[in-house]
C-alpha cells in the first residue's frame, strides 16, 4: 500500500512539473533580398513596401498576423532588408516547437499586392541569419 502511494505521489509531482509553462523569448534574424519589376514594362519598381507577417512564431502575434514594415525597394527595384524579429511563446515539457512560418508581403500603390509564404526550416542559413531570397518579383498594375 505504501509503494502505491509513493508511486502515485511521484507521478503527480512529475505531471505538475511537466505541465508548468514558462514564457521563452527568442529572436529570428532574417535577411530579405530580391528585385521588384513591373510585369508589363519590365522596369524596376521603386518604393515597394516590404512587410513581415508572423504566421507561426509568437503565441499572440501569429494569431493577429499584422504586417510589420521591414524595408522598401530602391530606385533599381532592389530589396535588401535585415530584420530582427523578437518573439515569445509559452513552453512546457510537452509543447511542440513553433511552426516557424512567416509571410513576406510586397505592396505598392496602384499595384496588386504579392504575398509569399516561408518556413524557417526550408531557408538557407549561416547558423544565425536566415536568407529570404525573393529573386525577381513581377507586380501587376491594378485595372489590367
Amino acid at each position: 500500500m505504501m509503494k502505491i502511494k509513493l508511486i502515485i505521489s511521484v507521478l503527480l509531482s512529475l505531471s505538475v512539473v511537466a505541465c508548468a509553462k514558462q514564457y521563452k523569448d527568442s529572436v529570428t534574424i532574417l535577411h530579405v533580398q530580391g528585385r521588384v519589376l513591373d510585369q508589363a514594362s519590365n522596369f524596376p519598381l521603386e518604393d515597394v513596401d516590404v512587410y513581415f507577417i508572423d504566421t507561426g512564431y509568437d503565441d499572440i502575434l501569429s494569431k493577429r498576423q499584422e504586417p510589420v514594415k521591414i524595408g522598401q525597394s530602391d530606385s533599381r527595384g532592389k530589396i535588401i532588408a535585415r530584420f530582427n524579429y523578437w518573439w515569445g511563446r509559452k513552453t512546457s515539457a510537452f509543447d511542440n516547437k513553433p511552426k516557424a512560418t512567416f509571410d513576406i508581403l510586397l505592396s505598392k500603390e496602384s499595384y496588386l499586392e504579392k504575398r509569399f509564404q516561408f518556413k524557417e526550416s526550408a531557408l538557407k542559413t549561416d547558423g544565425l541569419t536566415f536568407l529570404v531570397d525573393l529573386e525577381d518579383v513581377y507586380l501587376v498594375r491594378k485595372n489590367e
